[in-house]
């Protein structure tokens, strides 16, 4: 029965209703309706695509061609705070790039230019990128991926935090373009070990995790919030139901109804996937495309809840929004360049890929451990948030102020 109330007075709430409609245009506004079309490779096209590689002088050759052009453009790229930000380097610093880029290609500066120039001009325009250029990097023999390593940090040490040559940074940004039997094994794999449903669902789960990183806060602040809006505090210090059945009852319902959007948001994405594998006769799922789901943003959706009643009963106001809005920009500048596989304990997980299942399947485990994390988390931000109400009530302890 309290269940039933909390439920109905939140699903009356403006605030509840306006955090509705802001999902649902997030997802739609960057799914678009027809989601994402999958698309069999054929023999012959120009193009497959390209995917991260772990070959290691291909990860060298990327490297040192980026840190190259930065070198002759006597800027540096960072984001320690995940906004662009230019270091020139002194004369001294440039001295110690050039001998560590010179020591890796065992060429100079003036020739590894002339090879760059050289390339530019003997390549048609619509074959030329970077893949392209960093091929012609050479990569001396006795330069070894340990000392690669060590140079790489050494250049880190000397531009500052959140450089392109951080390991995490640079292995992240080195790729391959794929041919045909690659991408074609991957479109394989969508199909049968992903049956399209897996694929389709973990971009789905990346798009909504940004949004539910944040926008549940607004609706449980109004929750904790509502006795006092209405002046029911008295009232309920008189009751004799337990705080952690009454704080419970409402932290339930806020979840639930938090996650009824996203159950009917996400129905266009989870009956695609199942039409896309229909079309290349195989059966999609559902049930899997739900696990997907529950399993990745239900977490979200209890950590920003629990997070948010503990904030909010503590100091009896709305720095719950200002303490969230801070974790979830946070979270966002933390992995903002690092969108298919960033998971680390960040609130917001991303897999901004279609497809990808061997990837997925190497970052499952620390996947599984983030989830578990902020779930346990928003359980025990939530169960603090009992305490502290219930020593309200009983008035033995005095935070906030009235307003």
């Amino acid at each position: 029965m309290l269940l039933k109330k909390e439920l109905s007075l939140t699903f009356r709430s403006l605030t509840y209703w306006l955090a509705v409609l802001f999902i649902g245009v997030f997802l739609f506004t960057q799914l678009g309706s027809d989601f994402i079309s999958l698309k069999q490779p054929e023999p012959g096209q120009s193009d497959y695509g390209i995917a991260h590689t772990t070959n290691k002088k291909d990860i060298q050759q990327q490297t040192i061609y980026n840190l190259l052009q930065q070198y002759n453009n006597e800027s540096y790229n960072t984001y320690p705070l995940g906004f662009l930000k230019i270091v020139k380097p002194s004369k001294s610093d440039q001295a110690v790039i050039e001998k560590i880029i010179e020591g890796a290609t065992g060429r100079s500066i003036n020739q590894l230019n002339q090879i760059q120039t050289s390339h530019m001009t003997s390549t048609p325009a619509q074959q030329f990128n970077a893949f392209t250029m960093a091929e012609k990097i050479p990569i001396a023999k006795s330069y070894t991926y340990k000392q690669f390593e060590k140079n790489m940090a050494e250049v880190e040490k000397i531009i500052g935090k959140g450089s392109d040559f951080a390991k995490n940074t640079y292995l992240h940004q080195s790729y391959k373009k794929l041919n045909y039997e690659e991408a074609n094994h991957n479109f394989q794999t969508t199909l049968t070990k992903d049956r399209v449903s897996g694929a389709f669902a973990r971009m789905t789960c990346d798009y909504l995790g940004i949004i539910l990183a944040l926008v549940p806060v607004f609706v449980a602040a109004t929750v904790v919030l509502r006795d006092r809006r209405s002046q029911s505090q008295l009232v309920i210090q008189t009751k004799r139901i337990s705080s952690f059945k009454l704080q419970g009852t409402r932290f339930l319902a806020t979840v639930i109804l938090l996650l009824l959007p996203v159950i009917v948001f996400s129905f266009l994405p989870a009956f695609q996937s199942v039409y896309v594998a229909q079309k290349y006769q195989h059966t999609g799922s559902l049930f899997l495309f739900y696990q997907y789901i529950l399993g990745w943003l239900l977490p979200t959706i209890v950590a920003v809840v629990g997070i948010s009643f503990l904030v909010t009963t503590l100091f009896n106001g709305l720095v719950s929004v200002l303490f969230q809005l801070g974790l979830w920009l946070l979270s966002l500048l933390v992995n903002g360049r690092q969108v298919v596989g960033s998971i680390g304990l960040n609130l917001i997980p991303r897999f901004n890929a279609v497809g990808s299942r061997e990837l997925f399947e190497g970052i499952f485990t620390e996947l599984v451990v983030n989830r578990v994390f902020w779930f346990a988390l928003g359980v025990i931000c939530f169960l603090i948030s009992c305490v502290i109400f219930d020593l309200k009530r009983k008035g033995r302890i005095h935070y906030g102020h009235p307003r």
